[in-house]
């Protein structure tokens, strides 16, 4: 599973890799951007960055960023978010379609998690390796995600999870982890944000040697 992830500051550089993934980023609201405490480093609970349809009727038609929280608040939790102490950051892409807290979202709420790399650690307990999983071609990862928005006495918070698959066989993770995240290509990001696909059409592990592993070994348990 993904716990920690790293996405450098700068719309214009992001809305620039959005564009090489054949999608417009249009800021819809700039001022939603302003004095948000965002870090290079995404943690579960921690403020990042998605993208999601400005109509999803349309998707064609761009994406607006958000900032939200790490770890989807689902629409049963009756309290403030930060009272929501389960870990949601991640959605196995097998219960996308049967746990209540997916079943409705992936429905209506998909979105797309920019990040320059991801970490996975190997080893064992108490002296684990820490591995940078990045494109092995440079550019940037785009990753399956959804997305839910939160309303509790007034207080809106919008948050997301990002939708995990199993890696196995000759898959880049597979000698890292036997769980991925969905990594999005230009047709696969198309169809994920199609809300009238088959959500599961999507997933995909990507292809053999498109992820760089630093180290490139997992480390012996």
């Amino acid at each position: 599973m993904c716990n920690l992830y790293t996405l450098a500051p700068g719309l214009d550089a992001l809305a620039a890799d959005f564009e090489k993934l054949g999608i417009k980023l249009r800021l819809t609201s700039p001022q939603a951007f302003d004095n948000q405490p965002l870090k290079p480093y995404v943690a579960p609970k921690g403020l990042g960055i998605f993208a999601r349809p400005i109509d999803p009727a349309a998707p064609a038609e761009g994406l607006e960023p958000v900032v939200g929280t790490w770890g989807v608040i689902p629409f049963f939790h009756k309290g403030p978010a930060k009272a929501w102490k389960s870990a949601t950051n991640n959605a196995r892409s097998e219960d996308m379609l049967t746990k209540p807290t997916w079943r409705g979202i992936v429905k209506t709420n998909r979105c797309i998690i920019p990040a320059d790399a991801f970490t996975e650690w190997t080893g064992p307990k108490g002296a684990k390796t820490k591995h940078a999983i990045t494109r092995a071609d440079g550019q940037r990862l785009f990753f399956a995600g959804l997305w839910a928005d939160h309303t509790w006495e007034g207080e809106r918070t919008e948050s997301y999870t990002m939708v995990m698959q199993a890696a196995g066989g000759d898959d880049d993770m597979a000698p890292f982890h036997d769980r991925q995240p969905v990594v999005l290509d230009r047709d696969s990001a198309r169809l994920w944000l199609d809300l009238s696909a088959d959500p599961l059409a999507a997933i995909r592990p990507p292809l053999p040697g498109t992820l760089a592993f630093d180290p490139p070994e997992p480390a012996a348990a």
